[in-house]
């Protein structure tokens, strides 16, 4: 099982709070670390929505790292010997990120209904023999299935993640066995393995999770848990 630090935006778009947060996740045995990247001006519309009376593209944007600071983390992360990859949630993310010598390319739950767009990831992914994270947050079994079947043609192996897209998910709502239906209905998928992406309070339903067999776990990690972020 891997055991992956998701640092989402928790850094305030503040590479040096970011590589407290990373050393932290590396102390606390984290295996790997997970960032995020997108065009915000492109990927939210301009529909004039404001957040605590700050526009919000302006306020989203400062929580953003910019592709210089994702050339000093690669290089802080090889340095501290911890392996880093990224969701990227549109195509400049995806041809920023596909330079750097990731193990993974992400596409998270809010992205994966857009097919033409998984359709480029996973290109990328083959052609630099890496693999793939996909979340499947609020979709059913049908629309998983359609999923694998389109990413079958890239030969390219997957980590399907379970995820309940409920920021924080409330206690007992994370449904943690719907790990176990994932892994015996592509149990012949030998390309393919099944994990969780956790937005839980606690811990309980991880460890659930690692005894339903997940073979990634990925955690939202923070510094402090009274930073007030809207994702």
């Amino acid at each position: 099982m891997k055991y992956v630090a998701e640092m989402t935006i928790n850094h305030l778009g503040m590479k040096n709070i970011l590589k407290k947060m990373i050393t932290s996740a590396h102390q606390a045995g984290a295996e790997i670390v997970k960032l995020k990247l997108k065009n915000v001006d492109n990927y939210y519309p301009d529909d004039g929505k404001k957040w605590n009376n700050f526009e919000f593209k302006e306020y989203r944007n400062s929580l953003e790292l910019s592709h210089n600071d994702i050339f000093e983390i690669d290089e802080f992360c090889r340095n501290l010997n911890i392996p880093w990859f990224c969701t990227v949630h549109d195509l400049d993310s995806l041809d920023f990120i596909k330079q750097f010598n990731v193990p993974y390319f992400k596409i998270a739950s809010m992205d994966i209904g857009e097919r033409a767009f998984c359709h480029s990831v996973a290109k990328v992914a083959s052609n630099k023999s890496a693999s793939m994270v996909v979340s499947v947050g609020g979709k059913d079994l049908n629309f998983s299935d359609e999923l694998i079947e389109m990413l079958r043609q890239y030969n390219v192996p997957v980590m399907l993640l379970h995820t309940v897209s409920i920021y924080p998910t409330p206690i007992g709502q994370s449904n943690t066995n719907r790990i176990k239906v994932l892994k015996e209905r592509y149990k012949s998928e030998d390309w393919l393995t099944v994990g969780y992406s956790g937005h839980e309070i606690g811990y309980s339903a991880s460890i659930n999770a690692a005894v339903a067999g997940a073979e990634m776990i990925e955690r939202h990690f923070t510094l402090s848990r009274n930073w007030k972020i809207h994702h």
